[in-house]
């Protein structure tokens, strides 16, 4: 009988060490989202539904097919998400998720990884990507940014912004001032950020706003902001689908996602009412060179199973340079 080698555990603690530098998470980013549509596999986000009004429960597989004949540099895995708003109030995470990783040759499988700091990091470098594609040019000044929200996306995001935009200034709007707060002090310790502030609502933070990142919690009631309040060459970055960005601005703006059937899917489940078709995706943008129009741009991606299967595939081999985590017996 064959021996079966040991799974390994990776806690959150394991994959935040062996999280890979942010220069290689962009990276990572971007090879997900050229392979989108060209030589990868998923299907849209797979759903059950709690009984909490705004909760979520989603399955994410994913196949990434590499230039091997015999798999060999395949990868293939799958996230479970769990999102309850309410959690907040009791003391636990809104969001649970984990990432479990198959050997893409035989399926066996190699490892389940706690999935709260990835979800956290690949979305930033999505963003990221965004970011480098769409900023508004020809500024002669540092960067403003609105950040509105102030939980762990927002957290995560810090990083991006001062690489990619060294100088910038940062406005930061949240329901919870003293959240707020907490975040302005951690960014203004973050390199490449040289101020940042408390906005006294989501008006005040877009206002001359270069790019705007919107990572506001799900939740049954939305948020919508007044596009006249954004200026004529904003970078509107949405991470929480239709919370903030109204479908006015997806109408008026060049409307772009990450992909393509995954947001006709869910529009088509309730979200984005009133949104247009995507003019493009950011996969097609990089691998066509999509040149950043006059006027606004709209950037909404929803998270795709397979930029956590990317991103764990590089954590699980760091930790396993590194010795991390728990072997468990099979």
């Amino acid at each position: 009988m064959t021996v079966l080698p040991p799974l390994r555990y990776l806690s959150a603690a394991d994959v935040g060490a062996a999280m890979p530098p942010l220069a290689e998470r962009l990276e990572l980013a971007e090879i997900t989202l050229r392979a989108l549509g060209q030589g990868a596999e998923l299907p849209a986000k797979i759903g059950v539904h709690p009984r909490q009004p705004g909760s979520l429960a989603h399955a994410m597989p994913a196949l990434l097919r590499g230039a091997a004949d015999d798999g060999g540099e395949d990868l293939i895995g799958a996230k479970w998400i769990v999102g309850f708003p309410d959690n907040p109030a009791i003391g636990l995470p809104t969001y649970h998720a984990q990432v479990i990783l198959n050997d893409a040759r035989n399926g066996l499988p190699l490892a389940i990884l706690d999935a709260g700091t990835i979800t956290a990091q690949r979305t930033a470098a999505i963003s990221g990507a965004a970011i480098k594609l769409f900023e508004p040019k020809h500024r002669g000044r540092a960067a403003a940014v609105a950040l509105l929200g102030a939980g762990v996306q927002a957290r995560g995001h810090l990083p991006v912004i001062g690489w990619l935009l060294p100088g910038a200034t940062l406005r930061i709007a949240d329901v919870d001032r003293a959240r707020a707060e907490a975040l302005v002090v951690e960014a203004q310790s973050t390199e490449g950020i040289a101020e940042a502030a408390v906005a006294s609502g989501v008006s005040q933070a877009v206002e001359g706003a270069d790019v705007v990142v919107s990572v506001v919690s799900f939740g049954p009631d939305h948020q919508a902001l007044d596009p006249r309040w954004l200026g004529p060459e904003t970078l509107f970055v949405a991470v929480d689908y239709d919370m903030q960005a109204p479908a006015a601005l997806a109408r008026e703006a060049l409307f772009v996602v990450d992909e393509r059937d995954q947001f006709v899917a869910t529009r088509a489940g309730g979200s984005f009412a009133g949104y247009p078709d995507p003019a493009a995706t950011l996969g097609e943008a990089l691998r066509d060179g999509l040149a950043r129009p006059d006027g606004r741009v709209l950037v909404s991606h929803l998270g795709v199973g397979l930029a956590d299967v990317v991103f764990a595939s590089a954590i699980l081999k760091r930790a396993e340079e590194l010795g991390l985590g728990l072997l468990l017996p099979r």
